[in-house]
């Protein structure tokens, strides 16, 4: 299973019970297809860059989601056709690493320099 972020923005004439409603229909998608959803975030509305279906606000919901690959286009269709999602997006969430550096072995240092040799007034053998 993998795991995924997505975000919607919801219609910011929709009522906190029609927000629940669409958080609630998301849900069940993602449980159709064999999802869970690990988290739900309601960010509250918030102004948007640029108008989206003729509204220059939104209510922002982000969710994380585990599922298969076919939770994510299920997620987009349903995205589409839904009237009170303004904009939705799902993205793969990747693993935190678990180290910040490669470590490498230290080389020895009895083969540096050992190609050139000084020789003499300054002459390279």
């Amino acid at each position: 299973m993998n795991s995924y972020e997505v975000i919607f923005i919801l219609d910011p004439v929709l009522t906190e019970d029609g927000v629940e409603a669409e958080i609630g229909a998301v849900r069940e998608v993602v449980a159709r297809k064999e999802g869970e959803v690990a988290e739900v975030q309601k960010w509250g509305k918030k102004r948007l860059a640029y108008e989206v279906k003729k509204r220059r606000d939104g209510q922002y919901i982000l969710m994380k989601v585990r599922g298969p690959g076919g939770v994510v286009a299920e997620l987009e269709r349903y995205f589409r056709i839904t009237e009170a999602i303004l904009k939705g997006m799902v993205v793969k969430a990747e693993e935190p690493r678990r180290t910040r550096f490669k470590v490498r072995p230290l080389r020895s240092q009895e083969g540096v320099g050992a190609a050139t040799r000084e020789v003499g007034d300054g002459e390279l053998q």
